[in-house]
């Protein structure tokens, strides 16, 4: 109901909502008002025209995310594009998107605690992708049933925010923020070797990205001296 209202810029009665979705008014005006109650639509009254009650007009509150999040994708890519070549990535490009994945972490304030099994890592990594619209899942097919090559675990990711309507890849550079954001959300620290670290493999699989995990810290791309975070 939510998304029909949606496709109304400006609005629309009750009938036809109804018509477009092939039910009763009662039933369509029933589920409005339901919505109207939980502070997603509202309704505003229609100029009058003849006589009669005058309809009622039933607004969306809510915007449309994907609309919203195209607009600040555009501009991200916009500022990615000042910052470093968008084909190509030198190892300072990486290092320094790898840097500001990391400082988004710190001011996510996300307590970046290492883990020692893989199995732990890909829990706290799952829920947090989850709630960033990567719809992440253990990699499974009929050669590797969730595992690379070698027999390590891949987590699967199945969307991107940045990846446009038209199939447009991001910048390596976006991808690069993203490892970095994942590193530090996980506690990958030079002190604490051994710990779970994970490599992010933008586009391994057809529609998918992979990361995979390890057991040996790199400390060839963190950073020595990051602010602190003040706030999200």
């Amino acid at each position: 109901m939510l998304n029909v209202l949606q496709s109304f810029p400006e609005g629309a009665r009750a009938i036809e909502v109804a018509d477009r979705l092939g039910m009763h008014v009662n039933t369509a005006r029933g589920h409005l008002d339901e919505l109207v109650s939980k502070d997603a639509v509202r309704v505003v009254t229609a100029p009058a025209s003849g006589r009669g009650r005058p309809s009622l007009i039933f607004r969306v509150r809510i915007p449309d995310n994907r609309e919203v999040a195209n607009e600040y994708v555009t501009l991200i890519e916009l500022l990615i594009s000042i910052l470093s070549d968008q084909e190509t990535m030198s190892p300072e490009d990486t290092d320094k998107a790898r840097q500001i994945g990391r400082y988004w972490a710190r001011q996510m304030k996300l307590d970046g605690r290492a883990f020692d099994s893989t199995d732990d890592t890909v829990d706290m990594l799952y829920q947090k992708l989850r709630e960033m619209g990567f719809d992440p899942n253990i990699r499974s097919d009929d050669d590797s049933a969730g595992e690379d090559s070698d027999g390590s675990t891949v987590l699967a990711l199945n969307a991107c925010p940045f990846v446009t309507e038209k199939g447009k890849r991001p910048s390596p550079f976006i991808c690069a923020i993203h490892e970095g954001f994942m590193r530090e959300a996980l506690g990958d620290l030079p002190e604490q070797p051994g710990k779970v670290v994970i490599s992010l493999r933008p586009f391994d699989a057809p529609g998918q990205c992979g990361i995979t995990f390890g057991n040996q810290a790199s400390d060839s791309d963190l950073p020595e001296a990051l602010p602190e975070a003040t706030g999200s």
